[in-house]
């Protein structure tokens, strides 16, 4: 996550502690899918992580604990979330955790420096996703993967009993996302993204996550109406508009089998060695 794009976890929710809450439900959904498809792509114990846009630490952690034996650094912009990981990975690091506060787009960091990246999230928020991809392939050494998890509106999933107001809702978030430099389709780019800074043997999988297996409460803040707010101070949204969209969230949590399935991308591409 990055303030230098389209996000700003101050500006995203109704305040910065629910946007936090909201991550960490977010990061849960998913996991351990998310996991087996790092472990597909060749992460392994002990290489060297780097994690851009790391954020509040919630993946972070869930990376310590699948790499006991790996030193993880974290790249983020926004010294608020930097400072909320660093209070809640105080006393799990192990000293092989590195906090760097920096931008993507400029790392600071070493060439080929590190085996593996992790970038969760993270490109949609980018107005410059080829440079940023260039700058992770700087740092990573020869044969080093980078992985890219992230979504595209064109396939979010599926909401049943559907709520009529959420097409309208990706396409007003789209649109205020794009307005800052930022692309929630950036899904179907992903793969010429890596191509065009210099990845080779390159590889993409669908994550599915669905309330059936985990249950419906991990999504219901990412469907809270009071992520929304923003828009409505924005003047993309009316109150009445999301008053009607609070209306058909409490009917679709009064149905009898509410259910929600979301779709992620996970993307790989290879240093040439």
């Amino acid at each position: 996550m990055t303030t230098s794009g389209s996000y700003d976890v101050h500006a995203a929710h109704r305040d910065a502690n629910a946007e936090i809450q909201r991550l960490a439900a977010q990061a849960r959904l998913g996991w351990e899918k998310e996991a087996r498809t790092l472990s597909w792509f060749g992460l392994e114990d002990g290489m060297s992580l780097l994690e851009p846009g790391s954020g509040p630490g919630f993946i972070t952690e869930s990376l310590l604990n699948l790499l006991p034996n790996s030193p993880i650094t974290c790249l983020e912009i926004d010294p608020t979330l930097l400072k909320r990981a660093e209070q809640y990975l105080g006393n799990k690091t192990n000293k092989r955790l590195h906090f760097i506060e920096g931008s993507v787009m400029d790392t600071r960091l070493a060439n080929d420096s590190f085996d593996f990246a992790y970038a969760r999230l993270l490109f949609q928020h980018l107005p410059n996703p080829i440079g940023a991809a260039k700058e992770i392939r700087r740092v990573l050494r020869p044969g080093g993967k980078l992985v890219i998890y992230d979504i595209d509106d064109e396939i979010f999933g599926i909401v049943q009993p559907v709520i009529p107001e959420f097409p309208g809702i990706l396409e007003k978030c789209g649109q205020a996302q794009s307005a800052q430099g930022g692309n929630r389709r950036v899904g179907r780019d992903l793969w010429r993204i890596l191509k065009a800074a210099g990845f080779i043997n390159l590889d993409l999988e669908v994550i599915a996550a669905h309330s059936d297996n985990i249950g419906i409460e991990p999504f219901l803040p990412q469907i809270d109406p009071d992520r929304l707010l923003p828009l409505v101070k924005f003047g993309l949204m009316s109150e009445q508009e999301l008053e009607k969209i609070r209306v058909s969230r409490t009917k679709f949590l009064a149905s009898p089998e509410p259910y929600i399935l979301s779709l992620m991308l996970m993307v790989h591409g290879e240093k040439p060695k």
